[in-house]
């Protein structure tokens, strides 16, 4: 017995010394939320072209209800063995819907189980540095997004997929970033001869619809000012669109206009679903900096070209600027800042193409110039309750910021006040309700725009150069707790459109429509821990 003993206490510590040498440190952190929000008029349509009303406009897009409850649940968990190796795994409960049920696999109810609840894997990714250099490599399913120093991120890129990123850091002055990214692969069936012109021979499943980025990001920092220049490279497969999963990525690279049935020939739900029968080239490059020498003083800035070239189809091409800046005076009790943007729109020609600068990946749909026309709340998916959509090119504007305003302790206010404007031709407005082109040039979410809505999913409002709006945003945070956070979000939207025949009026049968002001009144708890 005592010569057992014996072998098991010598067994244990060798075991132990193992398990302490490979010892592993688990870090956990997370986020628990809980949404209340009442929106109404996202489709700014009070009465359709067609004459008929419509029934409380939505909360968004997709014909919501004015007021939602939500809630969601993130969890992030690291596993740490040293500075040099980690594993992260980031997994969310929801956006669920108080009630509702299952939705496309995307929402689902919180009944009195909550069984039903949809879970998903958001990030999960492998960090490690190259033994005895400073180069990191992060590979795996996680988030890349281009710079900004006016607005969190660019509009061209919010990701958040399949990637691998290679970081060196070269002295306290410079760094850089190299990524190759998958946004879609794989997706697309099986094609047999004869089934579209477009294709006269055999296509396996999966064949030729991968769509690769590369990215470059060159951070410099010095005493008083940062600069930040960045380069995309896309190779577009010409099958990328044949499998009916194209999500964001489509519907900001391709002209707004172009319809996802019409006479030559597309099917399905890709506006690109058959065309072209080559390989797509996709582009951009963009510069974006701060100065700071002047603090409390900032003033930033935003310039971004991009540019998507189908050889063979130039009536799908799309390319164009997209430029913004930021001024802001830091005083005791606040920043008070001024902001402006202006993005290139299209001319009157659709055979050429679009003249918006097109945007590669933006999976929440959300771009933060504001939290109500470009943002809209997380409970509905930002998309479906922003009140422009996730594209802010095509549009000018400008407009004054008053942010973490606070008088008491754990409580800050922030308001936005901005006039925009569209800087697309009106002439493009006919074909995108069919007055021209016969059809041909025809959007695809034409029946919204001559019934129901002058905002469409994802893509949002289409702005002309004698269309404006003004936009009121004021947000309240008050900690509750340390790791307990209430915020309030009211956002107004007033629209002018231009009611003349010649653009969106009305013509042959088709009256003008009843337009309605959109409103956001929210209410969200957050404990982070």
């Amino acid at each position: 017995m005592k010569k057992l003993a014996t072998l098991l206490l010598a067994a244990g510590m060798v075991l132990g010394s193992f398990a302490g040498a490979q010892a592993i440190d688990f870090k956990v952190k997370g986020e628990f939320q809980q949404d209340f929000s009442l929106t109404d008029g996202l489709k700014f349509t009070k009465r359709g072209r067609d004459g008929n009303s419509r029934y409380g406009n939505g909360a968004g897009a997709n014909d919501r209800d004015n007021f939602n409850a939500n809630q969601r649940v993130r969890f992030q968990l690291d596993a740490v063995a040293s500075e040099s190796l980690s594993g992260t795994v980031f997994f969310e409960i929801g956006a669920a819907d108080f009630g509702r049920g299952s939705a496309g696999g995307t929402r689902q109810a919180i009944g009195t189980s909550g069984r039903n609840v949809a879970i998903g894997v958001r990030y999960a990714y492998l960090d490690w540095f190259v033994p005895n250099t400073d180069l990191k490599l992060r590979m795996g399913l996680q988030g890349v997004a281009l710079p900004s120093f006016t607005f969190a991120y660019s509009p061209v890129m919010n990701y958040e997929g399949s990637a691998v990123a290679a970081s060196y850091k070269f002295n306290d002055n410079a760094s850089a970033t190299l990524f190759w990214a998958r946004p879609l692969n794989d997706n697309a069936a099986a094609v047999n001869p004869g089934l579209t012109e477009r294709f006269r021979d055999a296509q396996a499943a999966g064949e030729k619809d991968n769509f690769d980025v590369f990215g470059l990001i060159v951070p410099l920092s010095f005493d008083g000012f940062k600069v930040t220049p960045y380069g995309l490279l896309g190779m577009i497969g010409p099958r990328v669109a044949d499998g009916g999963f194209m999500g964001d990525t489509a519907y900001n690279m391709r002209p707004y206009y172009w319809a996802t049935n019409n006479a030559r020939g597309n099917r399905g739900a890709g506006a690109l679903r058959g065309e072209p029968v080559t390989y797509g080239t996709a582009w951009w490059v963009g510069l974006t900096g701060e100065i700071t020498a002047a603090d409390p003083f900032r003033f930033a800035w935003e310039a971004t070209y991009g540019s998507v070239s189908h050889p063979s189809h130039g009536y799908l091409n799309r390319q164009g600027w997209f430029l913004n800046v930021l001024a802001e005076y830091k005083l005791d009790w606040g920043v008070p800042g001024i902001y402006a943007w202006w993005g290139s729109g299209d001319n009157s020609n659709p055979r050429d193409g679009s003249e918006k600068m097109p945007l590669l990946a933006n999976h929440s749909g959300d771009y933060p110039m504001s939290n109500f026309g470009f943002n809209g709340s997380w409970q509905n998916g930002n998309v479906d309750s922003a009140g422009f959509g996730n594209d802010p090119t095509g549009t000018w504007g400008i407009g004054l910021r008053l942010r973490d305003v606070s008088f008491l302790e754990g409580l800050k206010h922030t308001l936005r006040v901005h006039v925009m404007g569209g800087t697309n031709s009106p002439q493009m407005a006919k074909y995108m309700l069919g007055k021209k082109g016969g059809g041909l040039w025809q959007s695809s979410t034409t029946a919204d725009f001559n019934s129901q809505s002058l905002n469409s999913a994802r893509r949002g409002m289409y702005l002309t150069t004698v269309d404006n709006a003004v936009e009121i945003n004021l947000d309240t945070s008050y900690k509750i707790y340390e790791n307990l956070e209430m915020v309030v979000e009211l956002g107004y939207i007033h629209l002018w459109l231009d009611q003349s025949r010649a653009v969106w009026g009305g013509g042959a049968g088709i009256r003008g429509v009843e337009l309605t002001d959109a409103v956001k009144a929210s209410v969200t708890f957050m404990y982070r821990f």
